[in-house]
């Protein structure tokens, strides 16, 4: 999923929840100007924190999905 799909999804969700930006933006602990560029898709620079911060305001979660490269151990995993 890329971060403007990401963006949809904030907003799509919060609209359900008849949120503002506003109030999404104080129950994540961010600025509404932070709602408002990652709605936009404009949120290139975004921290990890901060966007985990908004989707858990909102009960979504994250999740990271890959293969761990050739070489690297990756603790608690049997590959």
């Amino acid at each position: 999923m890329t971060l403007p799909e990401i963006g949809k999804l904030i907003r799509a969700t919060r609209r359900s929840l008849n949120l503002t930006q506003q109030a999404l933006a104080k129950r994540a602990g961010v600025s509404r100007y932070t709602i408002l560029k990652l709605e936009t898709g404009q949120a290139s620079d975004i921290q990890f924190k901060t966007l985990t911060a908004v989707l858990q305001a909102l009960r979504l979660t994250v999740e990271v999905v890959g293969n761990p490269v050739s070489g690297v151990t990756v603790l608690g995993s049997d590959k």
